[in-house]
């Protein structure tokens, strides 16, 4: 079966991205034609591109104790990318032309007989160019859902979006999410059934993602403490720094100098690393801080001890799901003061977890098929 699979646009972000390479080989693996809708946010305009900049300028007058967040433009995007758009255009295939609209979203329709949305928040509204089209509002063939995200447990639709994807998503053939608290939100909003299933990461294994870090020869990173942070802190700091103490590792991070109006178009230092120098990170270190989702989810396939770093305002929920289907609800703290040397030093139980994963594997794969028959 030709299928189209619609995700978030892929930049730099390493879940996103490798969550959509791993959809793609699943579905390849179970005999699918399918290929990766390049769905993106409409490319600005000169007059936009400059309003952002002096939204910059007014954030840094206004902040200027270093709180105010700058997010890169889209050719900023485009350099500091560099490496990881690489990755989707050689490994991500096969992909379709950019694509910004719904009508551009129409003119593709015709090459597929089905449609995947996910994984990832593909369901969180301020997160997609348009959350209709992210209910397939531009085809009425085959729609399923395979492991939406909503992201968070707060509900985050306006009365219009609620109406629109309410009538959408019951035109699915079948809805798959990813987080527990999801389910309920699907029956009590949405009206339909929804089943939990793996983040497609997790349907690979170990061994295929060392695969991609050889054909890359990819080398070995300095440390043995990966520390995933996405958002820099000194609270994250803190509790970084207490358990390369308590354990005596060298932390390393595999992340680019954070994004600031310095930012230059020949610095190298704003660069995102290769997405398999990330992967080989999980396999070279003893023990993983992680304040995301995927930085987790990577700590559990390579069997790595580690600590999750809650956000409320990113969203508890995926981190807390996560968890709790595999017994590791104890991993997750919230401030370094929930940290102790005794959760530290507390070893997983790999071979439950394991067990765990490929029951959640064998459920989420019959999933696919049944509803790809």
């Amino acid at each position: 079966m030709k299928i189209g699979t619609l995700t978030l646009p892929l930049w730099y972000n390493y879940g996103g991205i490798i969550q959509a390479y791993a959809l793609q080989r699943i579905l390849a693996d179970l005999g699918h034609e399918a290929s990766l809708i390049d769905f993106h946010h409409p490319i600005p305009s000169s007059l936009q591109l400059l309003r952002n900049k002096m939204v910059r300028g007014v954030k840094k007058y206004l902040f200027q104790n270093g709180n105010a967040v700058i997010y890169p433009d889209y050719h900023q995007r485009k350099i500091i990318s560099k490496h990881t758009l690489e990755f989707i255009k050689k490994e991500i295939q096969p992909i379709t032309d950019k694509v910004y609209s719904y009508d551009e979203l129409k003119k593709i329709e015709t090459d597929f007989e089905a449609f995947i949305v996910g994984s990832d928040q593909v369901w969180r509204p301020n997160y997609t160019p348009n959350i209709r089209n992210y209910f397939l509002d531009f085809t009425d063939k085959t729609k399923i859902a395979y492991a939406a995200s909503l992201g968070t447990d707060v509900w985050q639709y306006s009365d219009d979006q609620h109406e629109i994807c309410k009538s959408l998503i019951q035109k699915f053939r079948a809805v798959s999410v990813r987080e527990k608290s999801a389910l309920s939100i699907c029956k009590d909003k949405f009206g339909v059934e929804a089943i939990q299933v793996l983040d497609p990461t997790m349907l690979l294994t170990q061994n295929d993602y060392l695969k991609l870090c050889e054909k890359y020869d990819t080398p070995q990173n300095t440390g043995n403490l990966f520390t995933y942070i996405l958002d820099e802190s000194d609270r994250n700091k803190e509790i970084v720094n207490r358990v390369s103490r308590v354990l005596n590792l060298k932390a390393f991070r595999v992340m680019p100098k954070p994004f600031d109006e310095h930012f230059r178009k020949d610095d190298a230092a704003y660069v995102f690393p290769p997405l398999t120098q990330w992967l080989k990170a999980f396999d070279d270190a003893e023990f993983i801080v992680a304040d995301s989702f995927h930085g987790c989810v990577f700590a559990i396939i390579f069997n790595k001890p580690f600590i999750a770093i809650g956000n409320k305002v990113r969203g508890l929920t995926r981190f807390q799901s996560l968890l709790e289907m595999f017994n590791l609800s104890d991993r997750l703290i919230l401030s370094p003061d929930d940290l102790s040397e005794y959760l530290i030093n507390t070893p997983i139980d790999w071979s439950s977890v394991n067990a765990i994963l490929d029951t959640n594997k064998n459920n989420s794969l019959e999933f696919l098929k049944t509803n790809l028959e």
